[in-house]
């Protein structure tokens, strides 16, 4: 392929637009990330609301039914768990300070041992360990779950973002591509097909992948006798939507609190957890999910550890299927650039 001037510049040109378009979404990453959850949930109420204006009502009216569904489904939800949860949060505050007298006590009692004194190091030094780490994990999960619901910016216009991208669908739709050729429009139409399918595909699998780790890992801590099963449950299943890092998340917590109770608890929790992770990594997920996405493992370990910079929580929720449309956009550019 011979390289002209105009096309150098166009390359040129395309590299510059990209990289001032990324400093300045850096800039502005709250208000990003706020467009970003409206026009996600606008994405996950799109073919529901669809389906209700098929049966005869107005767009306007199929989103408000809709929104009504979901606040009736959310509120009974929030009925039955949140009770159990905030006590359990509270229990967890509560008794932490428990926790780490139980700790200094078992320290106090092996001093009394006629142990030698470099054992007697050896054993205080790990206790404090376990001890700030006891502490430290239980206080990081508390203040995660905190830091995660305080974005109310977010949670109070995300829905109305939502709304309005679904009221004016198609006149946002037919206003972006009336900004390209009629021949362009037809790449458009069909780069947005493909970004849809590696949305669909991610969000289906990893929805019923990480609502199944929840649920077993919640039952076995139930079943194991840990305390706070029902919490246990919901973290594992949010943080098993983070691919590596997310059992480990999860698993903090529940190997925490079932230690609170005593070691054989932990102990059983943990081989639980691993036994689960293992089903999951190795018969469900590849089943589900497969390949479908096609990154590589390094490029989604950067993109959740940049997600996660970047925007705590939700950028790691958030950073493989943004990471696997940006693959599907850049892709598409560079056929376009070579043709």
């Amino acid at each position: 392929m011979r390289l002209t001037a105009n096309r150098i510049l166009r390359y040129v040109l395309f590299f510059v637009v990209a990289a001032a378009t990324i400093y300045f979404l850096y800039v502005v990453r709250e208000v990003v990330l706020t467009f970003a959850v409206g026009a996600f949930l606008a994405y996950l109420l799109f073919r529901p609301v669809i389906y209700i204006q098929g049966k005869g009502l107005s767009r306007t009216w199929s989103i408000l039914m809709l929104y009504l569904i979901f606040i009736g489904l959310l509120s009974l939800v929030l009925w039955l768990a949140v009770p159990r949860v905030v006590a359990e949060l509270s229990d967890i505050a509560r008794v932490m300070p428990h926790y780490a007298d139980q700790v200094q006590e078992f320290a106090e009692r092996v001093e009394k041992l006629d142990l030698p004194a470099q054992m007697q190091q050896i054993v205080k030094e790990n206790t404090n360990k376990i001890e700030g780490f006891i502490y430290s994990s239980l206080k990081g999960f508390v203040a995660g779950i905190y830091k995660f619901f305080s974005k109310i910016f977010i949670i109070i216009f995300a829905p109305i973002l939502a709304f309005y991208i679904l009221k004016d669908w198609d006149r946002i739709k037919d206003t972006f591509l009336n900004l390209f050729s009629p021949g362009a429009r037809a790449d458009c139409i069909r780069l947005a097909r493909e970004m849809d399918t590696v949305l669909i595909e991610f969000f289906k699998g990893y929805l019923l992948v990480a609502t199944m780790v929840g649920i077993l890992t919640g039952l076995a801590a139930f079943i194991i006798g840990v305390k706070y099963a029902i919490l246990i449950g919901i973290v594992s299943g949010i943080t098993n939507m983070i691919p590596y890092f997310g059992p480990f998340l999860g698993g903090i917590p529940a190997v925490g609190l079932a230690l609170s109770e005593s070691g054989r608890m932990a102990l059983y929790m943990t081989l639980a957890i691993i036994i689960i992770q293992q089903i999951e990594s190795n018969l469900v997920t590849p089943r589900i999910i497969g390949g479908r996405l096609g990154l590589n493992p390094l490029v989604i370990v950067f993109a959740l550890l940049a997600g996660g910079q970047l925007f705590g929580i939700w950028g790691m929720l958030f950073a493989v299927p943004v990471t696997g449309i940006l693959k599907v956009a850049l892709n598409f550019a560079f056929y376009k650039l070579v043709e």
